[in-house]
């Protein structure tokens, strides 16, 4: 069931804790879109409540992810003002709600998720006393950015982190950008690969069904992108280099899954650059392990990443990748070793790699093979939440003893 916090106050009678495990609230900003940190998170809730674990979720309104929290027997709570623009009005609403969720549920571990979430979330578990809180970074919003957000960023990440246990990054890489950035001390940031499920990744169709499904029969190279449609996965940049290759193959096709606020500047970009026949938007999609299937080529054109969930879903089924070179990226793509890789915003620079893997089908064949072992070795969904509880179970054993951890409380929510 949805539990809406509304006016929760703070002599809101507490449920007694379940004994056995600990009960783990995870909080993130929004439902939707559901993207990578939506999906590590869902992962993360039906991991653990398997392992015996009272799982919670204090998220924004709409989208996929509540009803499948809730399905995974996780309680729901929603928090209306808890949404990703920036607000002083909504933020200070959304950080009272969180508060009082977490005098209430007297959670033992509060796990946030991104950047708004994780400023507000983390603040509110370490005011109400909460054991342990732990932070995932799944991505840099401002890191390569400059001006007065990046700088206010940073320097709310670093207060926070005073708060905060553990700051996880999913992927080695991102661990020591975060090192680098000042984000948290470096003894408070830890490595646990944002994970797959693997059996959830197989595809129910052939490749040939597929492209029927899609009128693609008679296209190839068939060029395939999913994700958010956002200026930060730049995917006018692949419209554009469609555009490079119509020539050299006419019957190339890209094929676009994911719906966001761009679609219309991309419907509007293939049509100047005469390519409207050639992009399929395909909009939000539940069969993406079917359409990865039909395509010959995988590419990514983000200016701004995390390690890229989508990227591993088209590696782990062993799809010859192109990607921009950004952020964690380069843990799972190594060039013309698993893949391809090209500087941001270089439209040409994705085309002419694209042609290439098109061209040399032996060497596609072996960076796809490549790609998949990569994955399998890191991103293994049961490692990941195998990793996190275990993170939380060495936290909560570090903690003071019972007498001492009221006071402890007490002092913090004075503090």
């Amino acid at each position: 069931m949805a539990e809406r916090p509304g006016p929760a106050t703070l002599a809101s009678p507490a449920p007694a804790r379940p004994a056995g495990r600990p009960t783990v609230a995870h909080v993130i900003t929004e439902s939707h879109p559901f993207g990578g940190a939506q999906r590590n998170t869902l992962l993360t809730l039906q991991g653990l409540a398997r392992r015996g674990y009272a799982v919670e979720l204090a998220c924004g309104p709409g989208g996929r992810l509540i009803p499948e929290a809730e399905a995974a027997g996780a309680v729901v709570h929603v928090v209306d003002a808890l949404v990703r623009a920036p607000s002083p009005v909504q933020d200070a609403r959304a950080f009272r709600a969180l508060y009082a969720l977490c005098l209430t549920r007297r959670w033992d571990v509060v796990h946030t998720h991104s950047t708004k979430a994780g400023l507000l979330g983390r603040l509110a578990a370490w005011c109400a006393g909460v054991p342990a809180i732990v932070h995932t970074v799944h991505g840099f919003p401002f890191a390569r950015a400059r001006g007065w957000r990046t700088r206010a960023w940073a320097a709310a990440e670093r207060v926070v982190a005073l708060a905060t246990d553990r700051v996880v990054c999913v992927g080695e890489l991102l661990r020591r950008q975060a090192a680098a950035l000042g984000m948290a001390p470096t003894a408070k940031l830890v490595t646990v690969y944002s994970g797959l499920d693997f059996a959830a990744c197989r595809p129910r169709r052939a490749p040939a069904e597929v492209r029927r499904a899609l009128g693609l029969e008679a296209a190839w190279p068939v060029v395939g992108s999913v994700g958010y449609l956002v200026e930060a996965k730049a995917q006018h940049h692949l419209v554009e280099a469609t555009a490079l290759l119509r020539t050299r193959y006419p019957r190339i096709a890209l094929v676009l899954c994911g719906e966001g606020p761009l679609r219309a500047r991309l419907e509007q970009r293939s049509a100047e650059l005469g390519v409207r026949a050639h992009v399929r938007l395909l909009g939000e999609r539940d069969d993406v392990p079917d359409l990865l299937g039909a395509f010959d080529v995988y590419a990514m054109a983000s200016v701004r990443e995390g390690v890229g969930r989508a990227l591993s879903e088209a590696m782990l089924a062993g799809l010859p990748v192109v990607t921009t070179d950004v952020a964690g990226v380069g843990e799972l793509v190594a060039h013309e070793e698993t893949g391809l890789l090209v500087p941001p915003r270089d439209p040409a620079a994705l085309a002419a790699a694209i042609a290439r893997l098109a061209e040399d089908r032996a060497l596609a064949a072996r960076l796809g093979a490549a790609a998949r072992r990569r994955v399998e070795a890191l991103m293994d969904a049961e490692r990941m939440v195998d990793d996190l509880a275990a993170l939380y179970e060495r936290l909560l054993a570090a903690r003071p003893a019972e007498d001492e951890l009221a006071v402890w409380q007490a002092l913090r929510r004075i503090g």
